[in-house]
């Protein structure tokens, strides 16, 4: 006999991956403001704290270098930390030199770009919990940026047939279900673009930048609501219990 626990979001599913002590470690690091810095100093030095920081990890993304135009061009610093992945060739592509190595610091205009080596798993977490947005890929990191209770942008794995795309909607009618209109409505036709490598003009940045504290309240609720499931390994455990 053949069972399936799927991971997922509500009570119905196999929950998802969490560590017993994951949010107090993760709180622990964002009241230490001396750890904060000990790491960002790690990641090539402070930033200017009124700074926009991203984190990017994501597939090859025809469309980024619109999106870094419009960071460039914009009234505000903004700070990318990109792991070394498969979309840094796109980051090269924008500054016009061959693909940057760990350590390479890129910058133009309000932009600055810190290329990071692939990063292990607590380094990456602390990376989640100090940036003010994170663009995420694939599974694992996306679990992650919803743990570390902060807006987030998911690159989804592309499947034959587009058939990601039904999984993504599935996902935002979720995840949008407690935000207000406007702020559902921009963060669908950010999550579509970036997904279908779409147009990123200035106004799309715009209106996203335009919700991002409603976004960060929102990350927090979604959170919250997450953490009152049992997690993955629990509810396997209990599972097996109870075919014994």
């Amino acid at each position: 006999r053949k069972h399936f626990l799927c991971p997922g979001f509500t009570s119905r599913t196999g929950g998802l991956l969490r560590e017993p002590d994951l949010f107090a470690r993760r709180d622990a690091f964002r009241r230490d403001t001396g750890a904060q810095a000990a790491f960002l100093a790690a990641l090539g030095g402070t930033c200017d704290e009124a700074a926009l920081k991203v984190s990017l990890f994501a597939y090859e993304q025809a469309c980024l270098p619109e999106l870094l135009q419009c960071w460039a061009e914009g009234g505000r610093e903004v700070v990318v930390f990109v792991p070394q992945g498969r979309v840094l060739p796109d980051v090269a592509a924008f500054f016009g030199e061959s693909v940057p190595v760990a350590g390479r610091v890129l910058r133009k205009q309000a932009l600055e770009v810190r290329v990071l080596p692939f990063l292990a798993h607590d380094d990456y977490d602390r990376l989640l919990w100090l940036c003010d947005l994170n663009f995420v890929r694939g599974e694992d990191s996306f679990v992650r940026a919803q743990w570390a209770a902060k807006p987030m942008i998911w690159h989804i794995y592309p499947q034959e047939e587009d058939t990601h795309h039904i999984k993504l909607d599935a996902f935002l009618d979720r995840y949008c279900a407690g935000l207000s209109k406007a702020a559902a409505d921009h963060l669908r036709l950010f999550f579509h673009a970036w997904n279908e490598n779409g147009t990123m003009t200035a106004a799309l940045w715009g209106n996203f930048l335009e919700h991002l504290a409603e976004l960060q309240r929102h990350a927090r609720e979604w959170h919250k609501e997450l953490i009152k499931q049992q997690d993955l390994c629990a509810k396997l455990v209990q599972f097996c219990r109870s075919r014994l």
